[in-house]
């Protein structure tokens, strides 16, 4: 006896790369899992017409006049997914491009294990496809960092496909269950970029759900390529302000130990790096830790956008 797919929303929030978008669409056009739509959050971005060409049938647009974060985008696009009866909200990157059976890979595992909450990929590099980005984390409860097993190692088919427990699933692709989210709620608006998955993912284990990789599941990420590179000024300031954060909502003991490891990256920022943006990422960890202690939840200091707007 075969059962009906449970139906699956993909949300995608968009803010400038209309090529990303594109590929990201086109790969999902090749999926093998039929029932799905798409809602794409257009975070105050220029009009997609015609971009969606591949996937129009199936996609909706949800039009925001401004950028109102990745956490605003995708609450929008989890609140409308929820109104139409979706069973499972995937939180997908628009520069990511996915295998075709990753979506059922991920849906069999969630439908045949009640206790998963949140699911998620093996995160590839797009420039390097056999080198992982993302394949599971661990937050050290000592320290308030990240471990991640397996990033940028070289997948040679040596590393084992059996799904493993992870403190948190990477927000580049995140399938997550209705009931879950009923539970816990939306992704936390004060996390602007930046630690909100690993926010949520910490409040799904709290809720005594698992948080779970499943490796047979493969998508490749162009990592960063929105905030302006992998140690781009902007987001070094997210990711400084959203530590912070995070340490006061979960490892509270942890904070002066992170505010530390900051302080010592500013120095080697400002006294030894030969980087060219030295001081504007300097700045904006100090920005950063300004606008955490202000409580601020906004998008941060316009100069960290220039040349991102257009």
């Amino acid at each position: 006896m075969s059962y009906p797919q449970p139906k699956v929303s993909i949300i995608i929030v968009h803010w400038k790369d209309i090529s990303c978008l594109k590929d990201c669409l086109t790969s999902l056009n090749k999926i093998l899992y039929d029932n799905y739509d798409i809602i794409i959050v257009n975070n105050g971005s220029n009009s997609l017409n015609g971009v969606c060409e591949t996937t129009k049938e199936k996609t909706r647009i949800i039009q925001n006049p401004s950028n109102i974060g990745f956490t605003g985008g995708n609450n929008l696009g989890i609140k409308e997914a929820l109104k139409n009866q979706a069973d499972y909200v995937l939180l997908l990157n628009d520069d990511t491009v996915v295998s075709p059976d990753f979506l059922n890979i991920l849906v069999n595992y969630g439908e045949n294990h009640p206790d998963a909450g949140m699911l998620g990929p093996k995160v590839y590099y797009f420039d390097e496809p056999k080198k992982i980005s993302f394949a599971g984390a661990e937050l050290n409860k000592t320290s308030g960092f990240i471990y991640t097993p397996h990033s940028d190692e070289i997948d040679n088919n040596t590393i084992d496909e059996i799904p493993v427990e992870s403190d948190y699933v990477t927000g580049c692709a995140l399938l997550v269950k209705k009931s879950l989210i009923e539970k816990i709620g939306l992704l936390d608006e004060r996390f602007f970029l930046y630690w909100e998955d690993i926010d949520w993912g910490l409040r799904s284990k709290k809720a005594n759900f698992n948080n779970m990789i499943i490796p047979a599941s493969k998508i490749w990420h162009k990592i960063s390529t929105s905030s302006g590179g992998p140690n781009s000024p902007l987001k070094l300031y997210h990711k400084t302000r959203g530590h912070l954060l995070l340490a006061d909502l979960h490892l509270p003991e942890t904070k002066y130990k992170i505010m530390l490891k900051f302080m010592r990256d500013i120095a080697w920022l400002l006294f030894k790096s030969s980087d060219p943006d030295r001081i504007k990422k300097a700045r904006a960890y100090f920005a950063a830790i300004k606008d955490y202690y202000l409580r601020k939840t906004d998008r941060g200091p316009l100069w960290l956008w220039e040349n991102k707007e257009s």
